[in-house]
């Protein structure tokens, strides 16, 4: 990806006022930490202005969003139907499954009603419910729909803390490197180290948030948070912000100060400052218990399982059915998969060549892609394809998600 088209990107997100999730500073710094198999960057534009751009990632023949359990919100980022039907229009064209997963509510519909027009088949289904504190809320509001003897016990707490030492709420720091490197020993100073779960225990996670620091500080979206207690810092947050929301990517606090929530403290002080400003405060991850004491409303994230209306769509869409109905068990299930697959492999063997021989057809087949760029015209869109390699796979757990199954993010579990 060029760094003009990095320029472009992060303009049209601060058009269509997108989250950091969608930017290419996010893409890239996911890319270099969990990346396998090709990277295609599709863009549409009219003219020479961008109007929308989407990730992809082709692993195994399946084209899928570039996400994992890191991820919180993903999909198209567009200026206006018209250029995410174009967007969606090539990728289906040219795919034989599309797995998009972290959509909102709002991309899931809109992308569901597109490629229903084009008679594509598509699986839909609720994988996260995630909850959030509106921006539109006071935090006296806020506070007055909370279990009373949650808040009379947090604020016992912090009187508690108090006489160790003065308590404080800090955030956004001048040196963001020494604020990460704080975070970091906090977490890994507690339970998440010693479950193997913390940033620094793992190589891949390490070098994605390195990245991301990377990127998010001078971008200024990092903000990272702390309580500290007579100048310690017992708890801390490391969050993406913007004009529009905090969004806590992990927090952790110091075993010592277990039994003073100071977790739930620094939370609380967290959502204080979000909705003061106008912000939305965003909880991650699923709706736990927990996290539903101190929230009220959820975003449903879904995923989306697409077939193409195309030869190849059908046929691994026959084959796929088959394949879930053999897992459960079905001796007639086996059979189905045994034909389907037969029957899938006529299909292609069919298809292919027919695609192939299509003249005016400027595009290389997907594995060889890397960014393509639409440009829409009266007539047709145009494609122009920029080879690149394939990224090795590694021999670690698949980056891949959008299963249903796929890990919640544990970015944030105060005490």
């Amino acid at each position: 990806m060029t760094p003009e088209l990095a320029a472009e990107w992060d303009d049209l997100v601060d058009r269509v006022e997108a989250t950091p999730f969608h930017r290419p500073g996010w893409f890239t710094a996911w890319w270099d930490a969990f990346g396998e198999g090709n990277r295609r960057v599709v863009t549409v534009r009219r003219g020479t202005e961008l109007v929308a751009v989407m990730p992809l990632v082709e692993r195994r023949g399946v084209v899928s969003s570039a996400t994992n359990w890191h991820s919180f919100v993903s999909g198209p980022v567009a200026v206006d139907d018209l250029a995410r039907t174009a967007l969606l229009d090539h990728v289906l064209a040219r795919s034989r499954r599309v797995e998009l997963s972290h959509l909102t509510t709002l991309a899931s519909d809109s992308t569901t009603e597109t490629v229903t027009r084009r008679r594509a088949h598509v699986r839909r289904e609720i994988v996260q419910r995630s909850p959030y504190v509106p921006g539109e809320v006071t935090f006296e509001s806020y506070v007055e729909r909370r279990e009373a003897r949650r808040v009379r016990q947090l604020e016992r707490n912090r009187r508690k803390l108090e006489k160790l030492g003065p308590v404080r709420y800090v955030a956004g720091g001048d040196d963001l490197d020494a604020d990460v490197a704080r975070f970091l020993e906090i977490e890994a100073s507690g339970w998440k180290g010693e479950s193997g779960t913390a940033i620094l225990s793992d190589a891949r996670t390490r070098d994605f948030y390195a990245g991301l620091a990377a990127w998010a500080g001078p971008a200024g979206l990092l903000r990272v948070a702390f309580l500290e207690v007579d100048g310690r810092a017992v708890a801390g947050e490391l969050c993406l912000e913007d004009a529009h929301a905090t969004y806590p990517l992990k927090a952790s606090y110091e075993p010592g100060f277990r039994q003073f929530s100071p977790g739930l403290i620094l939370l609380f002080e967290q959502v204080r400052t979000s909705v003061d400003s106008g912000r939305s405060y965003e909880f991650m991850g699923s709706a736990e218990p927990y996290k539903m004491r101190w929230a009220d409303d959820v975003r449903d994230i879904h995923r989306l399982d697409i077939h193409p209306a195309t030869v190849p769509g059908r046929a691994t869409l026959l084959a796929d059915v088959a394949v879930r109905i053999a897992r459960r068990g079905a001796g007639r299930g086996k059979l189905l998969a045994t034909d389907a697959r037969d029957w899938s492999r006529t299909l292609l063997a069919r298809a292919l060549p027919a695609r192939r021989g299509r003249s005016g057809d400027p595009v290389t087949e997907l594995p060889a892609q890397r960014d393509a760029v639409e440009t829409t015209t009266p007539a047709a869109p145009v494609v122009t394809p920029v080879q690149a390699p394939a990224k090795e796979p590694r021999n670690a757990v698949s980056a891949r998600s959008g299963s249903p199954d796929a890990q919640p993010s544990r970015a944030t579990t105060p005490s």
